[in-house]
């Protein structure tokens, strides 16, 4: 039996909706497109937006929306779904988070922060007072990894975004929003049994 979801955060008005979708993001080659293009269709389009492209916690998420969330599962539920992922950084560093997490969703990035800015994502560097469900590492741990991915991506680590931006995710219905969550801190991603209730699936484990 299906558990009812949230109702999550306030949802922008039509205006400011209007004026983000006009607002570009990049895929992984540098190609603009208009950010409605990727909610502007028949179906539910998820749109997760993450932290910059070396925070380990984002990646612990990313992980578990691929497990939880596969592609061929999100094209069989009720609504055809599809997943995106936004990120704040530059174009160039795409390639190597898709290696990192195994991420089969397409990933965009804006790397003006101008769309995280209209959404009205906030800026944080709390941790937060609790540690969610998806987040596999401790605090230290986290650390750990995201110093290590930097170190890793050489002078990429310059071009992960900034450190301080949050995300949120965003749930598109033909078009219209139907759901929002905003990260309040750097650990406050919507857990995945919230997300899968939004979806459709019901009860996880």
């Amino acid at each position: 039996m299906a558990q009812e979801h949230s109702e999550g955060h306030p949802k922008p008005d039509e205006t400011v909706l209007q004026e983000a979708g006009d607002l570009k993001v990049l895929d992984e080659s540098g190609k603009e497109l208009p950010f409605r293009d990727l909610f502007n269709t028949e179906g539910r389009q998820v749109i997760v937006f993450i932290r910059h492209f070396f925070c380990g916690h984002c990646e612990d998420y990313v992980r578990q929306l691929t497990k939880h969330f596969p592609p061929k599962d999100l094209e069989r539920i009720k609504s055809s779904s599809a997943l995106a992922i936004i990120g704040c950084g530059e174009p160039s560093v795409i390639a190597g988070y898709k290696q990192r997490t195994g991420c089969p969703f397409p990933i965009y990035c804006d790397p003006s922060r101008a769309l995280y800015a209209k959404l009205g994502m906030t800026k944080s560097l709390s941790l937060g007072d609790r540690k969610p469900e998806y987040v596999q590492s401790s605090v230290l741990g986290g650390t750990l990894k995201s110093m290590s991915n930097m170190v890793s991506s050489g002078l990429g680590f310059l071009k992960g975004g900034d450190y301080s931006q949050n995300g949120g995710e965003w749930v598109f219905v033909d078009g219209n929003l139907e759901w929002c969550h905003r990260m309040q801190n750097t650990r406050d991603h919507a857990e995945i049994s919230e997300l899968g209730s939004v979806l459709g699936f019901g009860v996880m484990n």
